[in-house]
């Protein structure tokens, strides 16, 4: 078994180096006589290992302990690094590198922005990469999901993502390589997830009512490009067969306030849905705290064949303005015009979100999330309305809760999408608002780790319970108070690259 490992030098003797990695972990690695030293790709010693240098080592595991069999060193010198202090530098703000501290509660997150180096500050953006680096990571969960009331449905299932990075320096800059699959289209129904008041996407050329839809296989297809222009400051671009344009908050599924809830959230498609999106051109500068982006996109949702990618030339817009605060906060604020974005509704679409999060780069054990996601249409406008958060209580227990109010088409949660009784052409919607609140808690099987053939595995076993605020006019179809549960069992594996990224719970 071997690992990839990237941080500073914390100690090093003739033949044990100790090295902090990005979550704040220290890890001791063995070293011996086979082990190479390099330095800009020339030769280089074991003398060089200073406390605070930068290095990446290839890690092997032996029956009890990690050998190193090749360091890469960055030249330079620093501090030797803390265990006490967390360097928060004024307009780091959530990509602030995190210590050893608490780093067992941090918060797991998988945003692709920061993983893709698209901020003014890449944490891993000091050390050189000569040569590919690679690094992969995932989610499964097994559920038993239970939707209750006359709308309800249940279902074994499973819902999962994996992805692929590779990195290397090309000339004055990085080059990121991203994929990204599910396997959902095999995991879930054809009709997706059953979930109380979710809509959004079709199924045999009618709308889905009460189903989250299942995720493509293809979900990001992307080359990203960063220059550094300091410390605190870098232009990308990125250029995707299937991506995320720069429009609204990370998507909920990679955030690290969404915590280990299973379930989508209701106003996904009014906040997020564009996280899989055909044929995006993305162009970005941050400065210190500040970031600015803009993308070009093919602004059709994705058709009912899971299994392909639906590549169409860009005829849809964002702007995105980010802001990175000190003390761990951070917020955004978007606007994108997609072009017929419904398969069943003819029409533009124009959507604006703002969102404030707090932990959001998972370097501490709380985070929390507010979003606002709007969108006007030729047939009337709808609004969504999220709070969120998660919890690291201890290494091994993390709790969850998520609050909505989502606007929702009357007529789609009376009649399915079966069209009994149809809509005049060009009539107004009518929507009613549906608040949905969730508590969840997830225990992980930290005693696992001690087995070696899962010390690279994290396995947890949770669950969740969520009550609704159900509109009067829908009750005949939903009942008076439905509740709806998940119980699951999840696996995770990889460690994130960025600020805080922590396989710890």
């Amino acid at each position: 078994m071997s690992e990839h490992l990237m941080g500073k030098v914390v100690s090093a003797t003739a033949d044990i180096v100790r090295i902090q990695t990005a979550d704040g972990t220290v890890r001791e690695l063995h070293t011996d006589a086979q082990t190479r030293y390099e330095r800009s790709g020339h030769p280089a010693g074991a003398g060089d290992l200073r406390p605070g240098t930068s290095v990446m080592v290839d890690a092997e595991r032996m029956d009890d302990h990690w050998m190193a069999r090749r360091v890469q060193i960055e030249g330079g010198e620093a501090t030797q690094p803390s265990h006490t202090e967390t360097p928060t530098a004024p307009g780091q703000g959530a990509y602030a590198m995190p210590t050893d501290t608490g780093s067992e509660r941090n918060l797991f997150q998988s945003d692709m922005w920061l993983m893709a180096g698209m901020t003014p500050r890449d944490p891993m953006g000091d050390m050189a990469m000569p040569q590919w680096r690679w690094m992969t990571m995932g989610i499964v969960r097994l559920v038993y999901n239970r939707q209750g009331g006359p709308s309800g449905d249940d279902a074994f299932e499973s819902t999962n993502w994996s992805m692929i990075m590779g990195q290397r320096d090309v000339g004055r800059g990085r080059l990121t390589l991203m994929a990204m699959n599910s396997a959902e289209p095999a995991t879930l129904a054809s009709g997706g997830s059953p979930q109380l008041f979710q809509t959004g996407e079709t199924l045999h050329g009618r709308p889905l009512v009460d189903r989250q839809h299942p995720h493509d296989l293809f979900m990001n297809l992307s080359a990203t490009y960063r220059v550094p222009l300091g410390s605190e400051s870098a232009w990308w671009a990125q250029a995707a067969l299937r991506g995320e344009p720069a429009l609204g908050p990370t998507a909920y599924m990679h955030r690290a306030s969404a915590g280990e809830n299973p379930a989508a959230i209701l106003g996904h498609h009014l906040q997020d849905s564009t996280h899989i999106t055909d044929t995006v051109f993305t162009v970005g500068a941050g400065w210190h705290w500040l970031t600015v982006e803009a993308s070009a996109f093919h602004g059709a949702e994705p058709d009912e064949d899971r299994w392909d990618i639906d590549p169409g030339a860009p005829d849809s817009v964002s702007a995105r303005v980010k802001v990175s605060l000190p003390s761990g906060w951070s917020g955004q604020v978007s606007h994108g015009f997609l072009k017929h974005p419904e398969a069943l509704v003819p029409g533009n679409l124009r959507r604006t979100t703002a969102s404030v999060h707090y932990g959001e780069s998972g370097d501490r054990p709380l985070a929390g999330s507010f979003v606002w996601g709007h969108n006007s249409e030729d047939h009337g406008s709808s609004d969504s309305f999220l709070l969120e958060g998660a919890w690291q209580l201890t290494p091994a227990d993390h709790v969850y809760a998520r609050a909505e109010r989502v606007d929702k088409d009357l007529h789609l949660l009376e009649e399915k999408g079966l069209d009994q009784h149809p809509e005049p052409a060009g009539a107004e919607e009518t929507t009613v608002a549906v608040r949905a609140l969730t508590v969840g808690y997830l225990r992980d099987l930290v005693v696992l780790r001690d087995v070696k053939v899962l010390d690279q595995l994290h396995l947890g076993l949770g669950a969740d319970l969520t009550v609704y605020g159900v509109p009067s006019e829908v009750k005949a179809v939903y009942g008076d108070s439905p509740v709806s549960v998940h119980v699951f069992l999840r696996a995770r594996w990889g460690r994130p690259h960025g600020s805080g990224g922590h396989m710890g719970h």
